[in-house]
């Protein structure tokens, strides 16, 4: 009979060791990168686990405050809506000032519009993309590109152009108060 040599009977479970032992040593370099602790390598290990250990407690503990204040705040705000009606008519206000916004830099036109789907008189208002699109055209605008993003109730546009003929250019003056009619 032939006896195995020693040497091959201790590398296959000395080699499961040491890649036991390089995964754990990342592990641990992923835990003090995560955590924002200098590399563990630099500290004994019970000391490493103490800190990172001390950090998440640390962290749930700020969670907790954070959350708390955050129910503080709401319950202030919710309270201070309630109250003041007059303060949303004014919020309102600047909301629809600044539903249109129409620029004009070297021929080029953009336009960002606030679309909200309004109900007036029981008639609920929807404004089409392309109705939008058909007002800057017949402001004398060429669209090259336009995004429209639905949130809610809300439709977000941006909206790029160039003047068909770049000597007669476009009325921004007469696109913004169509889109504003349009919108409003």
């Amino acid at each position: 009979m032939a006896r195995r040599s020693s040497s091959s009977t201790l590398r296959p479970p000395a080699a499961k060791e040491k890649q036991r032992r390089d995964r754990m040593k990342d592990l641990f370099s992923t835990l003090a990168s995560l955590l924002h602790l200098q590399p563990y390598d630099r500290m004994s290990l019970p000391d490493f686990l103490d800190r990172a250990t001390s950090t998440l407690v640390n962290w749930k503990e700020r969670v907790e405050q954070l959350k708390g204040r955050k129910e503080e705040l709401e319950k202030e705000v919710g309270s201070s809506s309630r109250s003041n009606n007059n303060m949303q008519q004014q919020q309102q206000q600047q909301q629809q000032q600044q539903v249109v916004q129409v620029m004009e830099v070297d021929f080029k036109l953009e336009a960002n519009l606030i679309i909200t789907t309004t109900t007036n008189n029981n008639k609920k208002k929807k404004v089409e993309p392309f109705q939008v699109l058909s007002v800057i055209e017949q402001g004398g605008a060429e669209i090259t590109s336009s995004t429209f993003s639905t949130v809610g109730d809300r439709t977000y546009c941006t909206i790029h152009a160039q003047a068909f003929q770049a000597r007669l250019g476009f009325d921004v003056e007469l696109i913004e108060s169509r889109l504003l009619e349009l919108v409003c």
